[in-house]
């Protein structure tokens, strides 16, 4: 196997519960959007969808960091 390839760090790492300021960010962002579409639209249903699809685009973006 080559040397570069062995030592390489994976480009994805996974949030831990040690990762306090970026669950801190991902809960905000959840928090935000949810607030945001329920105020807009008044249906809880939508708000939440909007919430966790917020979510987990903020997760993907923060692990990626």
């Amino acid at each position: 196997m080559d040397r570069g390839i062995k030592n390489s760090h994976p480009r994805l790492r996974k949030l831990g519960p040690s990762d306090g300021v970026a669950w801190l960010i991902v809960g905000l962002l959840f928090a935000a959007a949810a607030v945001g579409v329920f105020v807009l639209t008044g249906s809880v249903l939508s708000a939440l969808f909007i919430g966790v699809l917020v979510a987990l685009v903020a997760t993907g973006v923060v692990t990626m960091l």
